[in-house]
């Protein structure tokens, strides 16, 4: 079987578009480890807000997300991880996490503010 080129642009047009039923959200946390397939949630969730503005699909097969966290969110805060979760209220999979990344530490001191800029890309 093939993936065509059109059918990954409908996935990730699918992804994206109808937000609040897919991906919604961004999360951060500071958990570390190894992250798993079967993985649901951040391993050590601080906060989680839904996305700034609307998905981006200027380049096909791709779609941009971006979350923005103010200093009073984060302050004092070392964040290790972020994640794109959708919000359940029609998959019944409620916050479950459809892509996790891990970073180095980034310590946050009531005077930074975050904004998160995190692209899939549909292969």
């Amino acid at each position: 079987m093939v993936f065509t080129d059109a059918g990954r642009k409908l996935v990730t047009l699918g992804i994206g578009s109808n937000v609040g039923l897919f991906i919604a959200a961004m999360g951060i946390g500071s958990g570390s480890g190894t992250v798993s397939v079967a993985q649901s949630e951040l391993l050590a969730p601080r906060d989680k807000n839904i996305f700034t503005g609307s998905p981006n699909f200027t380049t096909t097969q791709k779609v941009t997300f971006q979350a923005d966290f103010n200093s009073v969110e984060i302050s004092g805060t070392t964040l290790t991880e972020f994640g794109l979760s959708e919000t359940g209220s029609q998959t019944g999979f409620p916050g479950s996490m459809w892509q996790i990344e891990r970073f180095g530490s980034l310590v946050f001191d009531g005077t930074n503010e975050l904004q998160v800029v995190t692209t899939l890309h549909v292969l």
